[in-house]
């Protein structure tokens, strides 16, 4: 089976989720994957309202890749606080399976890597091994992204997080955009050591930059210090995504790439135009 191109509705942020959906099939991605968080897919919606969304995708020939929840972020939270997170990703997994899916994306949290201990890994690792238990009921795969200011901000970290996991329905979302900031290989080495642990790929291009007041602009503190980054379109940044789709090919992989472009718009013709750039150099780097 072909990779197929889905686009993160966060892209069409300034869109209903139903109007967002509309665009991505009118544009020609075959999936949609849904931010979990208002005015999107959030946790308070009913499943008769997922149910009703589930349908209209069936209409518009769209397939959901991955959920792309913010839930969990384990590390430093209270018994009760983790409690409430598991509860929360319950609700998305009751979409999931409404929505027939089969990634809910669910990390870890933390400080990164160069700050974590052995103890923020076996906290982080315990309740998402109860996560996975949960997950397995619906047939639903964890999928824990790697990046920046988490404990899996790298392969290496990812990779040690998941064996201490040890569930087979949870691995990793490869996303070169961040990996890039830590200055972890995001090419044929990185698929090649993720291995069968890779579950899913987010895509998206950003650049090192000197301006912070630049559109769009973010400061991360990095082990190079505090740094300043800009998102740009897919193709004009510094991330060059072109080893990752040669090893993807290489691995046999064969599951959804989702765009993600961060690029600040200020019209809806704007996110429009966002969207049909990334498809072509999706489809650029795929050809």
């Amino acid at each position: 089976m072909a990779i197929r191109t889905a686009l993160f509705s966060k892209v069409l942020r300034d869109r209903s989720l139903e109007e967002a959906a509309e665009l991505v099939a009118e544009i020609g991605y075959d999936g949609f994957e849904p931010m979990c968080r208002d005015p999107h897919l959030d946790a308070d919606r009913s499943l008769e309202e997922v149910t009703a969304f589930r349908d209209h995708l069936d209409d518009l020939g769209l397939e959901v890749p991955c959920l792309a929840t913010y839930t969990g972020h384990y590390v430093g939270k209270t018994r009760e606080e983790c409690e409430a997170e598991l509860e929360t990703f319950e609700r998305f997994l009751e979409f999931a399976d409404v929505l027939d899916c089969g990634i809910v994306r669910h990390g870890p949290g933390g400080p990164p890597v160069r700050e974590a201990t052995d103890d923020d890994y076996e906290h982080a690792a315990s309740w998402l091994a109860r996560a996975a238990d949960r997950a397995a009921e619906y047939d639903v795969t964890i999928g824990i992204e790697i990046h920046a200011h988490t404990i899996a901000e790298t392969v290496d970290s990812t990779q040690r997080l998941l064996a201490e996991i040890d569930r087979k329905n949870v691995g990793a979302i490869h996303d070169a955009g961040n990996m890039y900031i830590t200055l972890d290989d995001f090419g044929l080495a990185s698929v090649r050591e993720l291995g069968d642990n890779l579950v899913h790929v987010h895509v998206k291009d950003e650049q090192r930059i000197d301006d912070p007041d630049r559109p769009g602009a973010f400061e991360l503190e990095t082990d190079d210090g505090l740094e300043t980054f800009q998102p740009r379109l897919l193709g004009e940044g510094a991330v060059d995504h072109g080893p990752l789709f040669d090893a993807l090919a290489e691995a046999g992989y064969d599951g959804y790439v989702t765009g993600e472009c961060h690029v600040p718009r200020d019209e809806l013709e704007d996110e429009r135009e966002v969207a049909e750039h990334e498809l072509a150099e999706l489809n650029r780097l795929l050809g």
